[in-house]
């Protein structure tokens, strides 16, 4: 006998009703489950599914994604994954307008992005995939939002200090942050397409396999560097006077140094100039000192 649902619709039951809702906790529901699907699939670009050769040979090469050689799948993995990103960065950047830290979060969500995009570039062979089209996947969420005619969710979930709740945004934001940091720590110590297992025709056992590819190289380290430095600066910020701050400051400290110390690992150094990634490094705390610096003298003045 078929089984059939007699109980409660509960699509009705828990839709959006703007006169039940409110505003903030809508919001932080949806950041959430943005940050999730940002770092899932962000993951997913920079390690793809079925790994990456080891070697040169049998018409591949080193580096390069296994997955890579069955075109049309491949295709389908690369836009979808690409869109998903896309889209739940979309939400997160509309979603965070006017928050505390909000230049952070876009200079983190933004530095995701041109770090997928150049792990993207890493993994895939040139000849396989047309880049544009993949850049075309990522356009397509912004582009629908702004032909969109709908009703503008901009102004109605925007921070506003006197409805929105310290604790609640601040606790979505920490979240927000620390998946990001998480992501782009990882891609560090791991770089896309592996690194190289033995010593010879030039390389050597231990770099990243990328780095044969100097400037592109250089652009996913400084982005992924913005994008893990910003988040790790939102965290410091709003655990500010927290129990256990000085525990949150050590950690996120050694984080960065242990990044440091992964990506000094893998890297050839006459590949790459360090001072260039310590200064992506310092560029969002520098530019947070000087919005404050500003804020104090305009005050002042």
């Amino acid at each position: 006998m078929a089984l059939r649902s007699t109980g409660k619709s509960w699509f009705k039951h828990f839709q959006y009703d703007e006169g039940r809702d409110s505003p903030s906790d809508v919001r932080n529901i949806l950041l959430i489950v943005a940050t999730l699907i940002a770092a899932v699939t962000f993951q997913a670009g920079v390690n793809p599914p079925g790994g990456v050769w080891q070697d040169n040979g049998n018409g591949h090469y080193a580096g390069r994604a296994i997955y890579a050689s069955q075109t049309v799948p491949f295709y389908v993995f690369l836009i979808s994954n690409t869109l998903a990103l896309s889209a739940s960065v979309l939400v997160i950047i509309s979603l965070t307008y006017r928050f505390p830290f909000h230049l952070e979060v876009i200079v983190a969500t933004i530095s995701m992005i041109v770090t997928y995009a150049s792990a993207v570039f890493a993994v895939t062979p040139r000849e396989f995939v047309k880049f544009r089209y993949v850049m075309a996947a990522a356009a397509v969420p912004f582009a629908i939002r702004r032909l969109s005619t709908g009703k503008s969710w901009y102004k109605h979930f925007q921070y506003d200090e006197g409805r929105d709740k310290p604790s609640d945004l601040r606790n979505v934001m920490l979240i927000v942050a620390t998946l990001i940091a998480a992501v782009t720590f990882q891609a560090g110590v791991s770089p896309p397409g592996g690194v190289w297992q033995d010593s010879e025709h030039g390389h050597v056992a231990g770099r990243a396999i990328y780095a044969s590819q100097a400037p592109a190289y250089y652009v996913f380290l400084i982005a992924n560097t913005l994008a893990l430095s910003a988040s790790i600066l939102v965290i410091i910020s709003l655990t500010y006077r927290f129990p256990f701050h000085l525990e949150v400051i050590v950690a996120t400290i050694s984080m960065m140094v242990t990044y440091g110390s992964a990506v000094f690992a893998v890297t050839p150094h006459e590949s790459v100039r360090f001072r260039y990634i310590m200064a992506a490094a310092a560029v969002p705390f520098a530019i947070r000192f000087l919005i404050q610096l500003f804020n104090i003298v305009f005050r002042n003045g």
